[in-house]
C-alpha cells in the first residue's frame, strides 16, 4: 500500500472509513450483516424414509433470521403450524438448529447450505429404527412459493416388492424350490378358494413340488400390481396372474387374484400370508 493511501486512512475519521467501506462494498450498509444468505423463507419437504424402502412424505416451511453466525427463526409443516428455531448456527455451509415439537420430543436440524437449497437430515422424531427423515428446501418468496418445485424422496417400497415377487415367481416356474422355501416364513399361511388352507413351509414347497413343477408357469398380468406398507409389519401386494400348462394347451388359460403379505423382519423381506382366489379362465 502507498505512504500517501497508509496517511489518508490513518488521518481519516470513522465516518469516512464506513464511507470507504460503502465505495468498495455497495451491498453492506451500516448496521447489516454481511452476506445474509439465510435470512427469509424456505419451503420444501420433510420425509420419513423407512427401513424398508416406503416414505412417508412430509412438508417443511423455514423461516430464518440471520446475524452473522446466529440463527433465528420458526419452523414447522406449513406456514400456520410453527414452532421457534432455537441453538441456531451457521459455520461455513453447515446450518443446525433445534425446534421443540412439544415438552418430549425436540427435533434437531443439520443441514448444508448450497446456494438456494437447503438439504440434510433430522433426528429426535418419533420414527421406527432404521428410519431417516430428509430435509430439502428451496428459497420462497413471501407467499412461500419456490422457483422450482421440490421433489420427495422416491417410494422404493413398490419396485421393491416387484423385485420379489418376480423373484419367487422365478423360483416358482423353474422348480427353484430352496428358493422358495427361503421366501416364506415357516408359518406360512396359504388360502386357495380351490382347495382351502394350507400351513407352513413345507407343506407349500411340497405342493409346488407335486403339482407345479414342469406343470405350470405363472406371469403377473401387466398393470395389475399395488403395493402398500403395513405400519410395523411390512407390506401387502394384490394383483392378478395367469396360468400356462406348457405342453398341454387344451387346459386353457388360467386366471386368479391374489393377496399376498410381505413380513419385513430383521432386515429380510418374507411371505407370511397369501390368498389365491376368484380362479377362472383368462377372459383374453
Amino acid at each position: 500500500m502507498s505512504g500517501f493511501l497508509l496517511n489518508f486512512l490513518r488521518r481519516s475519521t470513522p465516518a469516512v472509513l464506513v464511507a470507504l467501506a460503502c465505495a468498495f462494498c455497495p451491498h453492506i450498509l451500516p448496521g447489516q450483516t454481511a452476506n445474509p444468505q439465510l435470512t427469509g423463507k424456505w419451503a420444501g419437504v420433510l420425509d420419513t424414509v423407512h427401513a424398508d424402502g416406503s416414505v412417508d412424505p412430509g412438508n417443511a416451511c423455514l423461516f430464518f433470521s440471520q446475524n452473522g453466525e446466529t440463527i433465528t427463526g420458526t419452523a414447522g409443516d406449513s406456514p400456520a403450524h410453527q414452532s421457534p428455531v432455537s441453538g441456531g448456527k451457521l459455520e461455513g455451509s453447515s446450518l443446525s438448529f433445534d425446534v421443540i415439537v412439544n415438552p418430549q420430543v425436540t427435533a434437531k436440524f443439520s443441514l448444508s447450505l448450497d446456494g438456494d437449497r437447503l438439504h440434510g437430515t433430522a433426528t429426535g422424531l418419533p420414527v421406527e429404527s432404521g428410519s431417516s427423515i430428509v430435509v430439502d428446501a428451496r428459497r420462497a418468496d413471501a407467499d412461500w412459493h419456490t422457483a422450482d418445485a421440490v421433489a420427495h424422496v422416491h417410494d422404493g417400497l413398490y419396485d421393491t416388492i416387484a423385485g420379489l415377487d418376480r423373484r419367487l415367481f422365478d423360483a416358482y416356474n423353474n422348480c427353484d424350490l430352496p428358493t422358495l422355501g427361503a421366501m416364506v416364513t415357516d408359518d406360512l399361511e396359504f388360502y386357495h378358494d380351490k382347495t382351502g388352507l394350507s400351513v407352513g413351509k413345507q407343506s407349500f414347497v411340497e405342493s409346488i413340488r407335486n403339482n407345479i413343477c414342469g406343470k405350470t408357469q405363472r406371469t403377473l398380468v401387466p398393470g395389475s400390481l399395488e403395493v402398500y406398507r403395513l405400519s410395523q409389519y411390512g407390506a401387502v401386494e394384490m394383483g392378478r396372474h395367469r396360468f400356462t400348462h406348457p405342453g398341454h394347451e387344451e387346459i386353457g388359460i388360467g386366471e386368479a387374484k391374489f393377496i399376498t403379505l410381505w413380513q419385513f423382519k430383521n432386515g429380510e423381506w418374507k411371505v407370511s400370508r397369501v390368498i389365491s382366489y376368484d380362479h377362472e379362465s383368462a377372459k383374453n
